[in-house]
């Protein structure tokens, strides 16, 4: 079993230190950059669960650092047929390898006697799914953010795992 989700909610929409700015309308979510908003807006319950182990259950994590995170294990996976999904905020991480067709995940603190896997093509399919998901939300809720840059480069991330043209990575460490 594999499932990845959030949970949406208000409270974590907008970074505590940006509430002002946003009331007065100098920040644009059509124009903040896909760093700002990986840090701090959109931080919902998220859960991320592989074989009945819960590496996140109703951990609040900002959902387009997920979603960037998640897309780029994808790219990494069928590059290199490894990736890891870190959290900026911890030093918690979870290692994803590929052997044959299966993806098993290690996560960094309390792993599994056996660690979970799943099918690569699921893994994929349920990364795919997570970024439409997430993409449509924030679109629906807050429609200013479609026209965000971010939001086309995630759903590019994910349409081409396996890298092509799809132009930028969403990393800010490239």
């Amino acid at each position: 079993m594999l499932n990845i989700g959030f949970t949406p909610d208000s409270d974590m929409d907008i970074p505590a230190g940006a509430e002002r700015a946003w009331r007065d309308g100098r920040i644009g979510l059509a124009t903040l950059s896909a760093t700002d908003l990986r840090y701090g807006w959109f931080a919902y319950r998220t859960d991320f669960e592989v074989g009945g182990h819960a590496f996140l259950s109703g951990a609040r994590e900002p959902l387009v650092d997920t979603m960037f995170t998640l897309a780029h294990t994808l790219r990494s996976l069928y590059a290199n047929g490894s990736a890891e999904i870190d959290f900026t905020e911890s030093s918690y991480v979870i290692r994803l390898e590929v052997t044959g067709d299966r993806v098993t995940f290690t996560p960094s603190h309390r792993a599994p006697a056996e660690p979970p896997r799943c099918a690569v093509e699921d893994y994929t399919a349920a990364v795919r799914a997570f970024v439409a998901t997430g993409t449509a939300w924030l679109a629906g809720n807050r429609p200013a953010i479609a026209a965000n840059p971010a939001l086309h480069e995630l759903r590019t991330l994910v349409s081409d795992p396996a890298g092509g043209d799809s132009g930028g990575t969403g990393d800010p460490d490239r």
